[in-house]
């Protein structure tokens, strides 16, 4: 009988506890893959939508998830800097609208690249900034159920839609797209915004026009715009939270695992000095034990995985969350939780092993 037989055959004398055990380290793995995948799809949404949108360099005011309105004209200061192939105010929203709880309206300046970067799957856009039209990202269009003609209430104001856009980038296709003062007067925030969208004649130039940039606005938070999301003070919370709340779920189920393997080799005592008395070594011993932990939770990861993957499926087509983040389902993180949960096996099962090997055989054979 081979070590991976003999290990099944162990685990399977108890099923009731050993799928009780599973159960409960395969639901931490999940939430980990369901907590991270929201974390790391956030980040990577809004990078997304800054590429989408052509954006070199992003200028706002404040560090939180929301960007704080500054004025308008602060815009002016950048007109004379070299470097910059286009300058832009954007202004965005996350507001209800209709039946969806949350939704993001991006109010951008007429005639501006950002316009340009939508592609028209259906309709027109806006004749020009004062036209009460919006454009809808594909995402928005079944968020909404709109079509071309209908009516769309943000706050309290109507608008018509003219136009069905992909703009190439989850978020950008969960949005509403308006003209930049529409938004304005809606929000009661006329003459500002809260993003300043730079598109540079040469990348390579990026460094010395950040520099150019921020001495022209002191005060404000200058990035390039792959770095916008990472140095957020809100994405940087929810994604410590995240980690925290994984790792107390983590060490609950290495608690778990721990016990549960104390359990079988105390109720395994007797079979355990025999096997010393026959001459098997306390390293194989040991290993055994060690490797029936490593199994269980490794079938507790692939669990969780399933588990996660689930979740993160369900949370993408919730009002709450549908076209605002993508939740990421990547290789690279399944793997991370498949190795994180044989490391609990490791961890959780070395005690156990450890106090095995000290098994006295003619005690053990008494009991």
């Amino acid at each position: 009988m081979t070590l991976l037989q003999f290990t099944v055959k162990n685990l399977l004398r108890r099923p009731t506890r050993t799928l009780l055990t599973v159960l409960g380290i395969g639901v931490g793995i999940g939430a980990v893959v369901a907590l991270l995948g929201l974390a790391r799809g956030l980040s990577q949404s809004w990078d997304d939508a800054y590429k989408a949108r052509g954006t070199d360099i992003v200028v706002r005011k404040g560090s939180g998830l929301q960007a704080q309105p500054f004025d308008a004209t602060a815009i002016d200061a950048l007109r004379s800097l070299g470097g910059i192939d286009a300058a832009t105010n954007l202004l965005v929203e996350t507001v209800s609208v209709e039946e969806v709880p949350l939704m993001v309206v991006s109010g951008r300046e007429w005639g501006s690249y950002l316009w340009d970067k939508l592609t028209l799957i259906d309709g027109r856009k806006p004749k020009d900034a004062n036209e009460r039209a919006v454009v809808l990202g594909t995402l928005a269009v079944e968020s909404l159920g709109k079509k071309i003609g209908d009516t769309v209430t943000i706050e309290t104001d109507d608008f018509t839609v003219v136009g069905i856009a992909d703009g190439k980038a989850f978020v950008e296709n969960g949005s509403i797209f308006m003209s930049l003062p529409l938004l304005q007067a809606v929000m009661g925030k006329e003459g500002k915004t809260n993003f300043i969208n730079i598109r540079l004649r040469e990348v390579q130039q990026a460094d010395d026009v950040l520099r150019e940039v921020r001495a022209a606005l002191p005060g404000y938070r200058v990035d390039l715009a792959r770095d916008v999301t990472s140095s957020n003070d809100g994405v940087k919370t929810f994604e410590a939270m995240n980690w925290g709340t994984s790792a107390i779920a983590l060490l609950v189920g290495t608690f778990g695992v721990m016990n549960t393997m104390f359990m079988s080799v105390f109720e395994r005592t007797r079979e355990i000095g025999i096997l010393i008395a026959l001459g098997w070594r306390r390293w194989r011993i040991l290993r055994m034990i060690v490797f029936e932990s490593v199994t269980l939770c490794f079938g507790a990861g692939l669990l969780g995985i399933v588990l996660g993957v689930g979740l993160l499926k369900i949370l993408a087509i919730t009002p709450w969350m549908s076209g605002k983040l993508e939740p990421y389902i990547g290789a690279d993180y399944l793997g991370f939780a498949l190795v994180l949960s044989v490391t609990v096996g490791l961890v959780s099962g070395v005690y156990p092993a450890w106090h095995c090997t000290k098994i006295n055989p003619s005690e053990a054979l008494r009991q």
